[in-house]
């Protein structure tokens, strides 16, 4: 019958628009949520690039220490450098790099340590090279290394411990970077590297608990929980 015709046509008509309207907003959803993406991606480079002058203002002011102490080690500290400038700018440019990358970033952080330290620093690893080829966000866990010694084990009179433990649980990566000294100050745990590396967790999609600093009798411990990919 014409009008069961008329009724059909219709019923398809605005099947089609009701279709098509649902499409497009998905579709500026889609288009909404990819452009605050590279938004959030390109304010955590921006981030990230801020850690570059931080970890080598930190760096050269030990040392100016180093300088009058002990001009042998100083001149082996400015080889160092170097090679951390250049891991620093070839590490800290992506948003995501294998492990071992980090890995070599710390090794050459902690090997400056050691000129300006010596006997006072005292470490442990537990990070298994197996994890090597797994992919993090860049410039996460030396902070954490930087921040213990800074603020940990070279204030003490004596020097101090610092354990460095990575782990991976699932798709997950787990840190803990361990250090003895005195208990950080509140002011100390907001400082430029460990603020800086909360905003950026935050931009790329990280609970509000992925970083969790904590006192555990003389140890003060920063835990981290990073995604990874494989």
């Amino acid at each position: 019958h014409p009008r069961f015709w008329i009724l059909g046509v219709a019923h398809l008509s605005f099947g089609l628009l009701l279709g098509w309207v649902l499409a497009d907003r998905e579709r500026a959803e889609l288009q909404e949520a990819s452009a605050r993406r590279a938004a959030d991606e390109a304010q955590a480079r921006v981030l990230q690039g801020q850690m570059n002058p931080h970890v080598l203002f930190n760096a050269i002011s030990g040392l100016t220490e180093l300088v009058r102490e002990d001009p042998v080690a100083a001149e082996a500290a400015l080889v160092n450098l170097s090679d951390l400038l250049r891991a620093l700018l070839e590490h800290g440019s992506r948003l995501r790099a294998p492990l071992r990358d980090e890995r070599r970033l710390v090794e050459l952080h902690l090997a400056l340590e050691r000129l300006r330290l010596g006997h006072r620093l005292r470490e442990a690893w537990d990070w298994p090279e197996a994890l090597d080829a797994l992919e993090v966000p860049p410039l996460m866990i030396q902070p954490l290394v930087e921040n213990a010694l800074k603020h940990g084990v070279a204030q003490a009179v004596g020097g101090g411990e610092l354990k460095v433990q990575v782990r991976h649980e699932g798709d997950q990566l787990f840190v803990c970077v361990a250090n003895t000294g005195p208990a950080p100050a509140e002011a100390e745990g907001q400082g430029l590297g460990l603020r800086n590396l909360r905003e950026r967790l935050s931009l790329l999609g990280a609970p509000a608990d992925a970083l969790h600093l904590r006192r555990d009798g003389e140890w003060t411990l920063a835990e981290l929980r990073l995604a990874v990919k494989p």
